[in-house]
């Protein structure tokens, strides 16, 4: 079973994610269905202006150095401000990760069958990000009810008009970390697909085709 929030795709066309996010898309972005950490991915920052670019997944600062300076892929939203590894970070360099969706594993139990979960509309999202030069993570909440079916923490998924002020440098902090919440479950959809995507090598349209499972599942 891969960690959490390790596996997430970004399958539309690269003119579509950059007109979604108004940004030109990054040189060799390409459709993507099973991005796994170290990989690379496109993650959208104003420096000044939005610039989307493709950034390796797992968060490095500048100054770790030495065997116990590990890549993060994930950073806890209640926890951003007392870590070194990501407050500087959380303070000047917010990003936008490009989504269309994301699998989980299931708890521990009979039943062993990914889950892709993605909007209700299907459409592109953006979870909420850090970025260090050539590096991201991904910011992590509470799960909401139908996530924590499967797993007590989910990524934070951004509202689309909050979007802007997550990028913005003048946002205030308090209102940085109202925008970090549990997304509703009630605008997701969720269903079994392949245990092929535990394969990080395999990448292609069909990972996100629903396959059945013992208990079946609904869509929100």
């Amino acid at each position: 079973m891969a960690p959490m929030c390790s596996r997430y795709t970004v399958g539309p066309e690269p003119k579509a994610v950059g007109a979604r996010f108004a940004a030109a898309p990054a040189p060799g972005l390409k459709p993507r269905f099973n991005l796994a950490p170290s990989q690379e991915a496109p993650v959208l920052f104003a420096a000044p202006e939005r610039r989307m670019a493709l950034l390796k997944w797992g968060l490095l600062p500048a100054w770790a150095k030495g065997p116990q300076a590990k890549p993060q892929i994930n950073a806890r939203a209640e926890t951003l401000l007392d870590k070194p590894f990501f407050r500087e970070a959380f303070r000047w360099r917010r990003a936008l990760i490009p989504a269309d969706g994301w699998y989980e594993w299931p708890k521990k139990g009979a039943d062993k069958s990914p889950r892709y979960f993605s909007l209700g509309t299907g459409e592109l999202f953006a979870f909420a990000g850090l970025w260090e030069p050539g590096s991201f993570a991904m910011i992590t909440v509470e799960a909401n009810p139908v996530v924590a079916r499967f797993h007590d923490r989910m990524p934070a998924v951004l509202a689309r008009n909050d979007e802007a002020q997550w990028l913005d440098p003048k946002t205030p902090i308090d209102r940085l970390q109202e925008l970090l919440r549990p997304y509703p479950s009630e605008l997701l959809a969720v269903r079994g697909v392949s245990p092929r995507i535990g394969a990080s090598a395999v990448d292609e349209p069909t990972l996100r085709d629903p396959v059945e499972n013992a208990q079946g599942d609904l869509f929100w």
